[in-house]
């Protein structure tokens, strides 16, 4: 208390009063600057290469992502998911509306292919191909999944299926990484004031001691900005295992409340990325040189074949060869086409129902140990935190230029 007497003696004692403060506001506002250049803009401003600023985990949206599967596909076993799909229970769902739904694509397929030569075709034989194409679906669909299921290793990538979905819209990872970390972020920002300001303490009483050293506010403010982020990231995931103090427990903010990550990153992962209609846009919308996509199309082709059974001569002698390659490719562009069928949506909803794959997720990370939970989320930070500690270090020595032309060069 004799030091802030002293202080309160001076002519410009409660100017000494303010640099805690200042210090304080200067650690929460450097924080939370901090936070917003880690997630935007999810796009680049300004002119590349330097004169801009992309979000530190938007412009790194593929390697985030590919850290982030790397970690899920050691909690997920791909067969076991596709295993839990029950392709008979999605096509009961969908049979009412398959007739529906055949007649749609049909009619699109058509317009997709050459109409003049599909007129021709006796009418008879479009009721055949229509109906036969209805009993021939749920079967196609049977085979093509055991086939996947058979050589999901070879046919499908789900990590670079992630990957691209996060790529291609980046403000799904943002959130993602928003909700599982929401709390520590919270954390980041109020521990800026609490720090800043017991910094700004020290930073007063060397200030009040040594009044010709001017360079104590702006480097002691940079001093503040560096270390009250040094620590606040710290704190978030140090120290992995409790450690307890007296009456105290100390533990990483994030690694302490292990059952709501889980529970958070689970719904959040499984709403925007890996679910069901992200699987069957996969495989409908699969690279023309791809597997998975020469598997589709034969399947397909393979159907409207077997439905023509006998008379599929005299369709190709109506509409000739080329022009049946060209129907039979256009009906698989209305399938992989921007809106899927109705139908097909409430398939989608079923398989996801009964997977549940956010409640497999949580699951088996609520297992998880401290150093395990902290792969999910530490890496996010630890390439480029540098840049939150540079930038919250040249904020406060701006701020601490600023309080001593402000306050102290008279």
């Amino acid at each position: 208390m004799e030091i802030i007497q002293e202080i309160l003696a001076q002519p410009n004692g409660l100017y000494y009063l303010l640099i805690p403060v200042f210090s304080g506001l200067i650690g929460l506002a450097t924080n939370f600057i901090g936070i917003q250049m880690m997630f935007k803009p999810t796009e680049f401003v300004g002119l590349k290469p330097v004169m801009g600023w992309q979000g530190i985990i938007p412009a790194r949206a593929k390697k985030f992502a590919a850290l982030q599967m790397d970690q899920v596909e050691k909690i997920i076993d791909v067969q076991d998911v596709l295993e839990k799909i029950d392709i008979d229970g999605v096509n009961k769902l969908i049979q009412p509306n398959l007739q529906q739904l055949i007649e749609q694509v049909m009619a699109d397929a058509e317009s997709r292919a050459t109409k003049v030569y599909w007129e021709k075709v006796p009418s008879f034989l479009k009721k055949r191909l229509y109906r036969k194409i209805e009993n021939e679906l749920p079967d196609t669909v049977r085979r093509l999944m055991d086939d996947i299921k058979e050589n999901h290793q070879s046919l499908l990538d789900i990590k670079q299926m992630v990957i691209n979905r996060f790529d291609e819209d980046k403000g799904l990872l943002v959130r993602l990484i928003k909700k599982t970390i929401d709390t520590e972020l919270g954390f980041l920002v109020k521990s800026g004031l609490v720090l800043g300001f017991i910094f700004g303490i020290i930073q007063m009483i060397v200030f009040f001691k040594y009044p010709g050293t001017w360079y104590v506010l702006p480097v002691g403010g940079f001093v503040v900005g560096y270390i009250t982020n040094w620590i606040a990231i710290k704190l978030m995931f140090w120290p992995l295992d409790p450690i307890k103090i007296g009456p105290f427990v100390l533990q990483g903010v994030f690694i302490k409340r292990k059952d709501q990550v889980a529970k958070d990153y689970s719904e959040t992962l499984t709403e925007s990325v890996l679910n069901a209609e992200t699987f069957a846009n996969y495989i409908l919308r699969s690279e023309s040189s791809s597997p998975l996509n020469k598997l589709l199309k034969f399947y397909i082709n393979d159907a409207i074949d077997r439905s023509l059974g006998g008379s599929k001569h005299l369709v190709l002698y109506s509409m000739g060869a080329e022009n049946y390659i060209k129907f039979k490719s256009s009906f698989y562009e209305n399938l992989s086409s921007e809106n899927l069928p109705l139908s097909v949506q409430a398939g989608i909803a079923y398989t996801e129902q009964e997977i549940n794959l956010s409640e497999i997720i949580e699951s088996r990370m609520k297992e998880f140990t401290p150093s395990e939970l902290d792969g999910f989320v530490r890496p996010i930070f630890e390439e480029d935190e540098w840049l939150l500690y540079v930038v919250g270090g040249s904020l406060g020595f701006l701020a601490g230029w600023g309080q001593l032309v402000l306050m102290f060069s008279s």
